[in-house]
């Protein structure tokens, strides 16, 4: 039973980066996994994390991914997003379950979840009104919540635009476009803090900031993020954005393991800088568990 233990342990770690000196470990490699994922990062560190990666990915598809890609890569995100325990044997995929269910990965998909309602509850808004909609996601990463819409209730009348500053996760997303045959969904490098990331060949009518917000440390970061929705969405378009309270502060999936912590940010400010920017009607809706979502409209005369 010590043994299983372990491996659960270990399994759940997998999400959570705690830094140990490279310099005192002899092989950076372990089971056949190369270390080489590692290389974008700090080379002089590795985490706990990376050796429990290593440890259980013989058995665990999803420790083996993570393992290559890093725990917080656009690839891991999907699988985690799917759900769908695969290793070697039961061992590996009892392995393999506890590694798609522990806190985060569930909070992953329960926050996912909340998003796509919100998204597709504004859309079908503009379909009752018979006009046609343009989304904007500034910080796409694979574009995952955007795409199950598209997929589900995709029609002419809805252009979607996603732009994220990885473009590692960028070209994911164009391969899963690509392969899901959705042809109105488009990538591109951007960051969304550039004003050149919101200059697309219509204004949209919904822009989404959905988790970045937690990981921008300035607070200046994110009122221009918010002026720049303002300024180049649509007259009565819809911003939706996430805030952060009370989340693990390491839990970062912009930057990878050794990241800055997550910025918590209490809603109720975010809002007061939105209503200051112009926007109005700014609702908070706070679901059983993830972040705070918050949208607000753009006024006729903004």
């Amino acid at each position: 039973m010590t043994g299983i233990a372990v491996c659960i342990a270990l399994a759940r770690a997998a999400w959570h980066p705690y830094a140990v000196d490279m310099s005192t470990v002899k092989s950076p490699c372990l089971y056949g996994v190369s270390c080489r994922s590692l290389a974008s990062r700090d080379r002089s560190r590795m985490t706990m994390t990376d050796y429990a990666l290593r440890l259980l990915a013989r058995y665990s598809h999803g420790c083996r991914l993570a393992a290559e890609h890093g725990s917080h890569s656009g690839i891991v995100f999907e699988y985690a997003c799917e759900n769908d325990p695969q290793g070697i044997g039961r061992f590996g995929r009892w392995i393999d379950y506890a590694f798609l269910h522990c806190a985060r990965a569930t909070r992953l998909r329960r926050q996912l979840e909340t998003n796509k309602q919100i998204v597709a509850g504004l859309i079908t808004e503009r379909r009752r009104c018979g006009l046609p909609t343009t989304i904007l996601d500034v910080a796409s990463g694979t574009g995952r919540v955007l795409r199950e819409i598209c997929r589900e209730q995709g029609s002419v009348d809805l252009t979607v635009v996603c732009h994220d500053r990885d473009p590692r996760k960028v070209m994911q997303g164009r391969e899963l476009v690509a392969r899901e045959g959705l042809a109105n969904v488009t990538f591109a490098v951007g960051d969304a803090t550039d004003r050149a990331s919101y200059l697309i060949v219509h204004e949209p009518d919904i822009v989404l900031a959905t988790g970045l917000f937690p990981l921008l440390r300035r607070d200046d970061a994110v009122r221009t993020v918010i002026n720049l929705a303002f300024e180049h969405m649509r007259e009565l378009g819809q911003f939706v954005c996430t805030a952060s309270r009370n989340r693990d502060p390491t839990a970062s999936r912009w930057d990878g393991p050794l990241a800055a912590p997550i910025v918590d940010r209490a809603p109720e400010t975010v809002a007061g800088w939105m209503r200051a920017t112009g926007f109005a009607a700014t609702r908070i809706h706070q679901p059983p568990i993830g972040d705070p979502v918050l949208i607000a409209q753009k006024p006729a005369d903004g």
